[in-house]
């Protein structure tokens, strides 16, 4: 019997490992830049949510006192009915939104808000709509208002407009628009 101390080793093709090696790398790469980009877009949905917690706490804070008699935000106390004759002037009527949104964007630490996606001040809409690309990081706020009782939904979001009085305890809530154009529930709150 021969024994025999060679050994047969199939070639092996260099070129070959170093491709797979190298699409390999380029897939490593390629999964790190879109953890970067998406955390990057993910912090701008969280800049937006947090001005949305911004104005819930400013709200909040101003909702419990704003029916007191020495209140001093004149534009956004609460029990002044809004009049007709004021209605008639310029600007902002006493006792509506439009007034107390007015005061709150000249006078408040909420005037230097900055929405992530756009890079200037943060604005209202009606709702957040997936197709329209120019609502991300917007900011919804709604008026809710109660249904009969025993009804299957306890309120009716409208969206709170310039006109809208402000002479009564109100439910709001408000919503930020993400990147993709979808609602983000921020918090529901009594103003």
């Amino acid at each position: 019997m021969e024994s025999s101390n060679t050994h047969h080793h199939p070639e092996v093709d260099v070129g070959v490992s170093y491709s797979f090696l190298l699409f390999m790398a380029l897939i490593v790469v390629a999964v790190t830049w879109l953890g970067v980009l998406n955390f990057t877009e993910g912090k701008k949905t969280e800049v937006a949510k947090s001005n949305g917690e911004d104005w819930v706490a400013w709200l909040t804070e101003q909702g419990t006192t704003r029916f007191e008699a020495d209140y001093k935000i004149e534009a956004c106390k609460g029990g002044v009915k809004p009049s007709s004759e004021a209605a008639k002037t310029e600007g902002p009527v006493l006792g509506t939104w439009g007034a107390c949104l007015d005061y709150i964007l000249k006078n408040t630490e909420l005037k230097n808000q900055n929405n992530a996606f756009f890079n200037k001040p943060p604005h209202f809409v009606e709702k957040c709509i997936p197709t329209d690309r120019t609502i991300m990081g917007a900011i919804v706020l709604e008026d809710l208002m109660p249904t009969p009782p025993g009804s299957a939904i306890p309120f009716v979001g409208t969206q709170l407009v310039e006109t809208d009085p402000i002479d009564y305890k109100m439910q709001l809530r408000i919503s930020v628009c993400d990147k993709g154009g979808y609602a983000v529930k921020v918090a529901e709150f009594e103003f």
